[in-house]
């Protein structure tokens, strides 16, 4: 197994391939994960369920990037340079604490991915340390107001101009970073219009200038905040009252959390080598490694 110079890590067989228990090696300048104690348990589809109602911070984060290191092997965990392509302001991350004890690519398809035959994925783990936005229509709104904002005119068409433009309660609402401020029962009255916003710019005929600079929103994705696992049909298809329907949060979990794939987060597309306590991961093998456990935060 080749350790590289840079702060890496290779998952390697640690006992029977059968009993799918993997052991990520140490990685040069980093802590390497630790043991699961005896009492470590995969956080169930519920809990993370219950996380996403309340909006749990989140103490770690993860990229995962599926790739055929063949094709593209400029997308191996050694090569990556930032959390995702080059050019993107935002990106897409998931909570660590959801996919630990997970194999690779179950983790995956929490996120909504999926993985084909012969590709590796790239694991990206890291302490949350910077302004991070749950990915429901609200954080959205934020992001593509924030990515308007950076790009000024150079970014030509804005979303957020014309009908789209935000009332002064909006932009004053869009303002607020705090943990409640991203609970949907804090903003049901203005969910309906978030969500209205959401659909147009995901789901228009033609991409506003802004999604070139935020990770893609795929078909799994639900402007309540989270990945679907295959998705029944592209929500884009949906009639606009239902793409946004939701009554209360038990109606909801009734219908999608035997699909609920896994919380869904924005965070700024930041440089890997600048990443404090950063831990990276090839798995090589991603039907069989599994997501470490990297100790809790308290430890």
């Amino acid at each position: 197994m080749k350790i590289s110079s840079t702060r890496l890590l290779r998952s390697a067989l640690f006992a029977s391939l059968a009993a799918g228990v993997i052991l990520a090696a140490a990685a040069i300048g980093l802590a390497p994960p630790r043991p699961a104690p005896p009492s470590f348990e995969r956080m169930s589809a519920a809990q993370a369920w219950a996380d996403l109602e309340s909006n749990r911070p989140v103490g770690h984060l993860i990229r995962l990037v599926a790739f055929d290191p063949q094709k593209e092997p400029w997308l191996a965990i050694d090569r990556l340079t930032r959390l995702g392509p080059p050019d993107q302001l935002y990106s897409f991350v998931a909570s660590y604490e959801e996919m630990a004890g997970y194999t690779a690519r179950q983790a995956l398809e929490k996120n909504g991915l999926r993985l084909t035959e012969g590709q590796h994925v790239s694991a990206v783990i890291f302490p949350r340390r910077t302004e991070l936005y749950p990915a429901n229509a609200r954080g959205l709104l934020q992001i593509i107001r924030a990515v308007e904002q950076e790009k000024g005119e150079a970014i030509g068409e804005r979303f957020l101009d014309g009908a789209n433009a935000l009332s002064e309660a909006e932009a004053k609402d869009l303002q607020s970073t705090d943990i409640a401020s991203y609970r949907v029962s804090d903003f049901k009255d203005k969910y309906p219009r978030y969500c209205e916003l959401a659909r147009r710019f995901n789901c228009g005929p033609a991409s506003y200038p802004a999604s070139r600079f935020i990770g893609s929103l795929y078909h799994d994705w639900h402007p309540l905040g989270f990945s679907q696992i295959e998705p029944a049909r592209d929500p884009c298809t949906l009639p606009a009252a239902h793409y946004c329907a939701f009554v209360d949060w038990a109606t909801t979990r009734a219908e999608f959390l035997p699909r609920f794939g896994s919380r869904a987060f924005f965070t700024k597309n930041l440089e890997i080598a600048k990443i404090p306590g950063r831990i990276l991961i090839d798995f090589d093998q991603p039907d069989r490694q599994i997501i470490p456990y990297i100790g809790s935060r308290s430890e």
